[in-house]
């Protein structure tokens, strides 16, 4: 939010500059435009055009329309407006969330990491995994994972696919049965914990519109099973399956990026859907592709490029606030299972 707001006094700023500048060169023009011509046209109408088109430059009192009413106008728009005015009529934020909410928008789309939750596929990984470790395998799973943390977000910087491809296979070997079972606890435990309630709010009110409603993310379709209840449809990360057990291999590539703009065009193909009706939230300019196949795209916790990209293109950014109790930023790890198998 302090982004977005820096940056919208920055566009007010630079507008302001812009009247000085504009004025500046006026002033420094030495010269004299002459009337004559717009005298003789005036000569030439008849009195019932002069009537309906006054333009005769002689009727105005120009000393008093320069001292009292251009002047000060120039002066009041090159002025930075620090503390906003007294509204009359609805504002932009208003405007715009009445428009995505509006009855005849046909679908809302969702990210999930820090649009609907402030987790990632990390944090879900690191509880999933912890469920089956205790004592010395528990701290040494630990200490590996964080001291792995700068290089998987430089890959992730790096190529969002790539990135979840190689940190997926740690997965191999899970029991899905196990696996669907821990990920319905870690929803109350984790998820539910970690969430913004406004953004969970907004997917009601979509549903409650009529507007059907998508979650598109990279994280791994069992993990995100438990949310399916909120959505119409999921469409998530697939791994493939033998005996039972994931083998860490994706079976196409993740949601991310063009790959989830794609994903949201065909969804919108198959339940015959118009993008230019639908609504997209995210949070990163990664996310920009799927953003811009919408005609109502929606901010959410922007950073700061996408902060300022989506002011200047005039769209609607949400500041969702994290659930009361929200854990601090520390790596989450679940109540150890008695007994059995687990993540790997």
């Amino acid at each position: 939010e302090l982004a977005a707001n820096l940056e919208e006094r920055r566009e007010l700023a630079e507008r302001a500059m812009g009247y000085v500048e504009l004025y500046g060169k006026y002033a420094e023009c030495e010269a004299i435009y002459s009337v004559d011509r717009l005298l003789a046209l005036w000569e030439q109408v008849g009195d019932g055009d002069r009537e309906r088109f006054c333009f005769d430059p002689r009727v105005i009192e120009w000393d008093g329309y320069v001292r009292d009413v251009h002047l000060p106008s120039v002066v009041r728009n090159a002025r930075v407006r620090t503390t906003p005015g007294a509204r009359t009529t609805e504002n932009r934020t208003d405007r715009l969330r009445r428009q995505v909410l509006a009855p005849e928008r046909q679908f809302a789309a969702f990210d999930l990491e820090n649009t609907l939750i402030a987790s990632n596929v990390v944090a879900s990984y690191a509880w999933l995994a912890s469920r089956g470790l205790r004592g010395a395998d528990r701290a040494r799973f630990v200490a590996r994972l964080v001291a792995e943390g700068p290089s998987l977000l430089r890959l992730d910087r790096a190529d969002r696919s790539d990135f979840l491809r190689f940190f997926y296979r740690r997965y191999e070997g899970a029991p899905v049965d196990v696996l669907r079972a821990d990920a319905a606890e870690m929803l109350s435990e984790l998820i539910l914990t970690k969430s913004f309630p406004a953004g969970l709010r907004r997917v009601r009110e979509h549903r409650a519109a009529g507007h059907r409603t998508v979650l598109i993310t990279g994280a791994l379709d069992v993990v995100v099973e438990p949310l399916e209840p909120l959505f119409d449809d999921v469409i998530a990360a697939t791994m493939r399956r033998s005996d039972g057990r994931l083998t860490g291999e994706l079976t196409s590539a993740p949601p991310t990026g063009e790959t989830r703009a794609q994903a949201l065009f065909d969804y919108a193909r198959l339940h015959g859907l118009d993008p230019a009706e639908g609504v997209a939230y995210a949070d990163s300019t990664s996310d920009l592709p799927l953003l811009e196949a919408v005609g109502f795209p929606v901010a959410v916790n922007p950073e700061t490029r996408l902060a300022a990209l989506a002011r200047k293109r005039g769209w609607l950014v949400e500041q969702f606030d994290k659930a009361p109790g929200f854990p601090g930023p520390r790596l989450p790890l679940a109540t150890p299972r008695r007994g059995g198998a687990g993540t790997r």
